[in-house]
């Protein structure tokens, strides 16, 4: 009863399905209201927000800090504020820059700023997203946003590193916008600084160090995805002489036969910029273990809010505009909402995260 239930609203819903980007994927709330069941909530105009409790650590030391020789305002270079719970308001005024560079500094070599912070909490590859990455990117219009990106990159000993393998599939921007690139979000993965956290919007862009498994160092056993002590974000001039890389990745146009990207591709952002130049972190977070994947909006239930989500991305595949990753639920992933996964959220249905029971208390 309960799975035809399930099936007739999700059938209800895919008649109105829409189709368009590839990158769909949602951020992650840093604020929540405990009133609205853990939703997001405004930390600027809600007295009851408190920090998202889906998060169980924090950065809680900054290793090394290398911006770029780009001058910048004292305030914009105190890495310690990349440490502790996200702590945003609308002037950025919580973030430290890691400064932007100059066409000239590219050809010369000069490297793009970067920070590298460590944790008491040990980053693990558990179920679900592993830890979050804060910048104060900030939507213009519906479509676009004001971004500036970064690589991620993680190691167990602070020495040997893998990078989160990114697509970027923005085009060159008109020369004349003199920076002030917008960009379309659902062009863009596996890169910091993609999710709004300014404005009306506070959430972090999510990080699975499932992705980076088959990256050398990982299988060398130099990197330990289950004791990950060290993140570090690099800012990506947005001028396009850095890149992507696509090739790891399944390219959406290729359905329904699936294959991967084949090439990489420049990389655009806002550039040149300046003031806080290049990426601005506010904070790495550590998520808890999401046992349950149909908790699609990640509140730490599964209920009619997850069952809309998945009802909107009922028979949709990767590349359309209404997939969602997180419904692509059974496994082995296949990159199409169908019948295997809604029966793993019906297994799932009312089912709670334990962070939350603990939150509640």
């Amino acid at each position: 009863m309960r799975r035809a239930a399930i099936t007739v609203a999700v059938l209800a819903a895919w008649a109105c399905a829409a189709f368009g980007g590839p990158y769909t994927e949602a951020g992650v709330n840093g604020y929540v209201n405990p009133e609205n069941r853990g939703r997001h909530a405004n930390p600027l105009k809600d007295p009851n927000a408190v920090v998202n409790p889906i998060f169980r650590g924090w950065a809680t030391a900054c290793v090394s800090y290398e911006p770029t020789p780009q001058y910048m305002q004292p305030w914009w270079r105190d890495p310690n504020k990349a440490l502790g719970p996200s702590m945003t308001d609308s002037d950025g005024v919580y973030t430290v820059s890691l400064g932007d560079l100059y066409q000239e500094d590219i050809d010369a070599g000069v490297p793009p700023g970067r920070i590298t912070l460590s944790f008491s909490e040990t980053i693990r590859n558990q179920k679900g997203d592993d830890f979050v990455v804060f910048e104060n990117g900030f939507r213009v219009t519906e479509s676009e946003y004001y971004c500036e990106l970064g690589y991620v990159e993680v190691s167990s000993n602070g020495v040997d590193f893998a990078r989160f393998p990114a697509v970027a599939l923005m085009t060159s921007p008109d020369p004349n916008l003199h920076g002030y690139y917008y960009l379309d979000i659902t062009d863009i993965y596996n890169l910091a600084g993609k999710h709004p956290n300014n404005g009306d919007a506070f959430t972090g862009t999510p990080f699975d160090l499932q992705e980076i498994a088959d990256d050398p160092n990982v299988i060398l056993g130099i990197v330990d995805i289950n004791n990950i002590k060290y993140v570090r974000i690099v800012d990506i001039p947005g001028n396009g002489d850095f890149s992507d890389d696509a090739i790891r990745h399944i390219d959406p146009c290729a359905w329904p036969n699936w294959a991967y990207y084949s090439a990489n591709h420049p990389i655009y952002d806002a550039w040149l910029t300046w003031g806080s130049g290049g990426l601005d972190l506010e904070a790495v977070g550590v998520l808890n273990e999401q046992e349950y994947s149909a908790d699609v909006n990640l509140d730490g239930v599964v209920d009619m809010a997850d069952l809309a989500l998945f009802a909107s991305a009922w028979r949709s595949h990767f590349g359309q505009s209404n997939w969602i990753r997180k419904c692509d639920l059974a496994e082995p992933k296949d990159f199409v909402v169908d019948g295997s996964d809604l029966a793993v959220f019906a297994e799932q249905w009312v089912a709670v995260e334990k962070w939350r029971l603990r939150s509640a208390k």
